[in-house]
Parts: C-alpha cells; sequence; structure tokens
C-alpha cells in the first residue's frame, strides 16, 4: 500500500498549496481520515500477530511506536527551528514566523509551559485546536472555532500539521486494550464515535472545522475501520486470489485517488460527508484487505510507502526553506513536493533506518 499512502501524504501537500498541476487529490482532510484507516489496519495487525507471546508487552509495543513516531518529528523540529531563526537574523526581525505568535501575547507559566512542552511532546497538539489564548494574561480558554480566537493558537505550533499525530499517538495509547478485542468491544466503539458525530453536527450543530476531523471521539471509528479491514485480511490472506482481481483494486484506488476532485460534492444535510467521501472510506476500507494481501512482499512500494510519514511531517519546513530563498523556481508546486520527498528520502536514511534496526532487534 506504499504508493497510495505516498498519494494520502501528498493529497495534504497539496491541500497547503503545493498541488502538482491540476492533481488535486483527496483534499487533506479526506487524505488524513483515511490515514487513520491505515494506521488502525496495521496496529491491529502487528498488536495481534507481532505482539504477542514473549513480545506481548504493553511497554515494548508503546515504546516501539515513540520510536517510530518520535526521531523523525524532533529532526523536523530542530531543522524549523533552525530554519526559522535564520530567517528572523537574515530579515532583521522583518519577518518573525511563529515566534510572532509568542511575542504578541503575555503568556503566562501555564500557558508557556504547555505550548511549549506540546511542540515537544506532541501530546496534546490536537487539543490546541479547541483552545484559544487571551492576549492579555496567556490564559487558555475553550473556542468551537479556532478561527474566532487572536492570535490562533495553532500559530504557537512549529509543525502544524503534527496535531494529527496527537491523535494518532492517543490511539495507541489504548489500542492495545481494543483491538484484542474483537467485534464484541469494536462495533460498539464505531456506533458510539458515529451517534456522537451525528449529534454533534445535527443537534449542536458544531459542522466547522475543529469538530470535522480533530476530535479523537468522533475519529476513532476510523481507526477501528481499519480493524475492519484486519479482519477482512485474515479470510484472504491464505486463499490464492486471481491475480487480476488484485490488480483491479490496486487500478481502482489509485484512481479515485487521483480523480476524487473531480467527482460530485453532493451531500445530504444530516450527513457530515459528502458521497463521495463515504464511498472514499468505504473503498479504502474495503481495498486494505486485498492491497496489503497482494504488495506486502513488494518491497519498491514498501519503500516508497516509508516515504508517507517524513514527506507528511517535513512538508512544511520545506515550504519555509523554499519561501526563505529568492529562487521563483522553489515557489512552483512540483518543485516543492520534489524537495519534499528528496529530503524525506534523506530523513529516513539518516534517522529512521538505524533506529528501524535496533526497533526490530528488540522483538525476540
Amino acid at each position: 500500500m506504499g504508493i497510495l499512502r505516498l498519494l494520502l501524504a501528498l493529497a495534504v501537500l497539496a491541500a497547503h498549496g503545493a498541488s502538482i498541476g491540476k492533481l488535486h487529490l483527496v483534499g487533506g482532510q479526506v487524505a488524513v481520515q483515511s490515514f487513520y484507516i491505515i494506521s488502525g489496519f496495521y496496529m491491529s495487525l502487528i498488536i495481534n500477530e507481532k505482539y504477542v507471546g514473549q513480545n506481548n508487552s504493553y511497554k515494548l509495543f508503546i515504546t516501539n511506536r515513540f520510536l517510530r513516531l518520535y526521531p523523525i518529528y524532533w529532526a523536523v523540529l530542530l531543522g524549523t527551528l533552525f530554519t526559522s531563526i535564520a530567517i528572523v537574523i537574515l530579515t532583521k526581525g522583518h519577518v518573525l514566523l511563529t515566534f510572532e505568535s509568542y511575542l504578541s501575547v503575555k503568556t503566562n507559566i501555564f500557558s508557556f509551559f504547555y505550548l511549549v512542552l506540546t511542540n515537544i511532546i506532541i501530546f496534546g497538539q490536537d487539543i490546541v485546536m479547541f483552545l484559544g489564548i487571551n492576549p492579555e494574561n496567556g490564559n487558555l480558554f475553550f473556542t468551537q472555532d479556532f478561527r474566532n480566537a487572536n492570535p490562533p493558537l495553532y500559530s504557537f505550533l512549529f509543525i502544524t500539521q503534527a496535531w494529527t499525530l496527537g491523535l494518532e499517538l492517543t490511539f495507541y495509547l489504548i489500542a492495545p486494550f481494543i483491538l484484542r478485542k474483537g467485534f464484541k468491544v469494536v462495533i460498539p466503539l464505531i456506533l458510539m464515535s458515529l451517534l456522537l458525530r451525528l449529534f454533534l453536527y445535527n443537534q449542536l450543530h458544531l459542522k466547522n472545522d475543529p469538530w470535522t476531523y480533530r476530535f479523537f471521539p468522533t475519529e476513532i471509528m476510523f481507526f477501528l475501520f481499519g480493524y475492519l479491514g484486519y479482519r477482512g485480511y485474515l479470510r484472504i490472506k491464505s486463499i490464492s486470489l486471481n491475480k487480476y482481481i488484485n490488480i483491479f483494486t490496486f487500478a481502482f484506488i489509485i484512481a479515485f485517488t487521483t480523480s476524487f476532485s473531480y467527482l460530485p460534492a453532493s451531500k445530504a444535510d444530516y450527513l457530515p460527508f459528502s458521497y463521495r467521501e463515504l464511498g472514499y472510506f468505504l473503498s479504502i476500507t474495503l481495498s486494505i484487505p486485498l492491497l496489503f494481501n497482494f504488495l506486502k512482499k513488494n518491497k519498491l512500494d514498501n519503500q516508497i510507502g516509508e516515504l508517507s510519514y517524513p514527506v507528511y511531517i517535513s512538508h512544511i519546513l520545506v515550504f519555509l526553506f523554499c519561501g526563505g530563498l529568492p529562487f521563483t523556481l522553489l515557489k512552483i508546486g512540483w518543485v516543492k513536493v520534489l524537495l519534499t520527498i528528496i529530503f524525506a528520502y534523506l530523513l529516513n536514511k539518516v534517522v529512521a533506518m538505524p533506529l528501524e534496526k535496533y526497533r526490530q532487534s528488540r522483538l525476540n
């Protein structure tokens, strides 16, 4: 599923202003929620098949997941800090970037500590999207729409897209207690998450971002859709399927992903999603078992998939770097995409791959 994962990461880049021609893919929100489904599938797979027997350790699972996410995140965070400081120095303080938010308010000890800490540990970055800050005293307050806060609290985050990792890490903390319980736990949780989303949407009229895809209780259903995909995989993994079924499934999901933005966006008033979004989520959930079974031994596809996380987490840094240099070429969308992929490859080579050997060595 490596090509699909990379396309979803590129969809986020396109949403942030780095599209490749007219290829806009599925949009940022659908890409993120599709990643949740894929993550749920992989967590179901490794929890039930890798972290068993001698490896059945909650501590081992959590620390291995941390080793997967944090080193690259911290490398990008340091790169963002150094690049931001360089831009401040080169512009003689005329361009302050994220530092401007910190200087524009009178933070108190609690708010300053929270904002600095969440930039470091990732946990809590999703909660930032539901908070504002009083510039007079630094007190944090709840807001239904973060765009009404001035300055918006997300502007205090150095890697603004890392809020999704906050949800991802929260899921990791509870995944072993859910994904081993089977349908009797997963199905009720999906239903509760869906009903809560419908209640917030129709009764409380919370139809705006961040409620649309940043609220963990309503997003957990996407992770659990991945578990349904895993159960489907268990049914087919020992079956020799006709190769044309696999090829058709792969071609269909890639075509759906690349043509998504050209499809009608009609929806029912009472539904939080358009029909094309519902169709895409269903297609992802149903195709994961076939795609994984088909491509799990494809080394090239796996290597492409390994680029998805560093592409996603580093692209704003690359955009920042491109924007800080006086070259028109670096402002072109496909150039920024290409540079992001190259930087992601280097991150994997220098940071992720050495640690991956250590991560795997911890498993018996």
